[in-house]
């Protein structure tokens, strides 16, 4: 009976030492969450029902990082240099994921993947291969459905007033003729905008793949989906096309003339009411996400056919910093978001019955009693898990879900699907070529340069002086002997 009893005091303390050890503190992991910068008072209750799900399932408590997507790369690069504590940040949203990796930002993924990432490398599977600098795998991909077209968002509540109808797809044509309509019933209202000299919504037309590099730095390959060839954009004839055509907008009074300088992005444009529409990525989610940007009703077109692109893919990924302390809790989580459909409406829509209550079956709408011009929560720029089980926002039907599906399943694949760029040989003419085109682009895409052709042999001087040659050779190179070892 001694013997018995010793035994269970033995057993006793080994069960007590083993309970003591899953009584330890949760690990708190910072995910940012990027937005237009307001403030959100319900993100605590948001945390707390998120951290009932997760500190029981992996001991894992949550703290969401609001950040403004005009300070995000700022902020963010600021961050880890400094040692701030951040767990999960979005990479390729406003710094190139492939950047981040070769600048140190970001750790190598693929032991941490393997050991907590299951579900994770379930859903994604090659998709994958767009995380990856030199082999290695340093950010996942933050959406299942990456397929994108160009498109058109535009102010649906006028387009009605205005007996005026936006095909679906819709060519850049027909949208010169909207714009002149427009301008006929309503000459202090423009067709459409170019934001600040922003250059996100460049050449959907031509289905580029600009290899992560919004900036076209690292040179594009048109129609990805024939042709890997890598070329100069800004020597190419659509690119000419394209300019012409935007200096023709201008000059006949569909694009505001002071776009470039304003200071304005173009849906703060669109939601004054100044301004119709504006060129944008297209997908079945892309118009409810946008919805909540504006007080009043939008719709979409498409202009160009859907594609699935490792550009895509980039530009919304999952990294963890170098700097965090328990980056196995941070690979944990974040396949806990991809798993559990609960974490992630909780982090993409906020709690029902305060933030949305459903209309329709996975469709919802602001819960009574919120102002949708000053939510108390929103994520916007963000992709939180398999967006297959999470709710998505009106103007959304039920039916988004088979449309999604259908939109992915039915795109085109780029030959170079999964090939990502390291710059690193390139640096010093990545830095100078960038340089050059954050000198002479904006006022070519925005119209705003009295000889077009003149303007683009100075552009196309300056890069070749600035080693744009160099860096696409270097790319090509590096393309050749990936698609070899495919």
């Amino acid at each position: 009976m001694k013997k018995l009893a010793s035994l269970l005091l033995a057993l006793s303390l080994i069960f007590g030492l083993v309970s003591f050890s899953y009584a330890e503190e949760p690990y708190e992991v910072v995910i940012e969450t990027v937005t237009f910068g307001a403030e959100y008072a319900d993100i605590p209750a948001i945390e707390e029902a998120i951290n009932a799900i997760t500190v029981p399932a992996i001991n894992v408590s949550v703290k969401i990082l609001n950040v403004g997507i005009p300070e995000h790369a700022q902020k963010i690069s600021m961050m880890i240099a400094g040692g701030e504590k951040i767990d999960l940040v979005m990479a390729g949203l406003t710094m190139p994921m492939v950047n981040m990796a070769v600048d140190g930002m970001l750790l190598p993924l693929d032991e941490l993947l393997a050991s907590q990432g299951a579900d994770i490398q379930a859903l994604l599977g090659d998709k994958l291969g767009a995380g990856k600098v030199n082999g290695m795998l340093y950010a996942i991909p933050a959406d299942a459905y990456p397929a994108q077209s160009g498109g058109f968002i535009y102010n649906k509540q006028m387009a009605d007033e205005l007996g005026i109808t936006v095909p679906n797809p819709v060519t850049v044509d027909q949208l010169a003729e909207i714009f002149a309509d427009i301008q006929a019933q309503k000459p202090q209202i423009y067709g459409t905008c170019f934001g600040n000299g922003e250059t996100s919504n460049v050449l959907y037309d031509y289905n580029l793949e600009n290899y992560g590099s919004a900036m076209y730095a690292y040179g594009v390959t048109l129609n990805q989906y024939e042709n890997t060839d890598i070329v100069n954009l800004f020597a190419t004839e659509q690119f000419r096309e394209y300019a012409l055509r935007h200096k023709d907008w201008v000059d006949k009074g569909y694009v505001p003339n002071d776009s470039m300088t304003s200071g304005i992005l173009a849906n703060e444009y669109i939601a004054s009411g100044t301004v119709f529409g504006m060129t944008t990525n297209y997908s079945p989610l892309e118009a409810p996400t946008q919805q909540a940007n504006y007080t009043f009703p939008i719709g979409m077109a498409e202009i160009t056919k859907p594609v699935n692109s490792t550009s895509g893919l980039q530009e919304r990924m999952w990294g963890i910093p170098v700097t965090c302390e328990n980056p196995e809790k941070a690979m944990a989580f974040l396949n806990l978001m991809f798993a559990n459909a609960d974490v992630a409406n909780l982090l993409s829509n906020g709690i029902e019955g305060l933030n949305y209550q459903f209309s329709g079956e996975g469709i919802v709408t602001y819960a009574d009693g919120v102002d949708p011009a000053a939510p108390g929560y929103a994520r916007i720029f963000s992709r939180f898990g398999d967006q297959m089980k999470v709710y998505q926002w009106e103007p959304a039907t039920p039916e988004i879900y088979e449309e999604l599906a259908a939109f992915n399943e039915n795109a085109m694949n780029s030959l170079t699907l999964g090939y990502s760029f390291n710059s690193e040989n390139v640096a010093t003419e990545v830095a100078a070529v960038t340089t050059v085109i954050t000198q002479y682009l904006p006022a070519l895409e925005c119209g705003m340069v009295d000889d077009v052709d003149a303007a683009i042999a100075t552009l196309n001087e300056e890069l070749e002086k600035a080693g744009l040659s160099r860096i696409i050779e270097e790319n090509q190179r590096q393309l050749n002997e990936w698609m070899a070892n495919q």
